[in-house]
């Protein structure tokens, strides 16, 4: 017998699943952009989607159980979330030129393009689901670093300063992206 949905809990990897279904709605929806302005947004926000991405996994593949471990767990989650924040912002801007000419972001098999209203309608429904990846992403990584926190405290030295957690943070930081 199945658990319903409503009392289901997200799996560990549910929010790594989620942060790349994310990626590619995002790199889905900057294709569709022409090529005047391609050029300016599809590029950053490429990288951003796929920094967020990548970030998120490297904090699922750390299994946390020193103190160090926690700290970049956490480090890396935080930072996943603050380049959300900012591909959030960039695909906003994105948008706004998406809805000045929205019938030449869709065409039909044939080459044609959809009326005005019927692609509004497409650009609305693909940033409904958008949106709603979006918030579960948010929700999820939020999850994720309470878990974290009442894991760590647990753990927690009393005797590890700021300075000594700013130093693991680094050497952490600069071994996982570059080692």
């Amino acid at each position: 017998m199945s658990v319903s949905k409503f009392k289901r809990k997200p799996s560990g990897l549910e929010y790594v699943d989620n942060a790349f279904e994310l990626q590619k709605d995002i790199m889905n929806l900057a294709s569709k952009l022409s090529a005047r302005w391609a050029r300016i947004y599809t590029q950053p926000i490429d990288r951003m989607a796929c920094l967020q991405a990548d970030l998120i996994n490297m904090a699922y593949n750390i299994n946390p159980m020193t103190v160090e471990d926690y700290i970049t767990r956490r480090w890396l989650i935080v930072m996943s979330r603050a380049v959300l924040n900012a591909l959030e912002k960039r695909v906003m801007d994105m948008v706004r030129v998406l809805y000045m000419n929205p019938s030449k972001c869709f065409s039909r098999k044939n080459g044609k393009n959809y009326t005005k209203s019927e692609a509004i309608k497409m650009l609305d429904n693909k940033l409904e689901t958008l949106g709603v990846n979006y918030q579960r992403q948010y929700d999820l990584i939020k999850g994720v670093l309470n878990a974290d926190k009442k894991k760590y405290d647990k753990i927690k030295r009393s005797d590890i300063s700021d300075k000594e957690i700013f130093e693991i943070l680094v050497s952490k930081g600069i071994q996982s992206i570059f080692g």
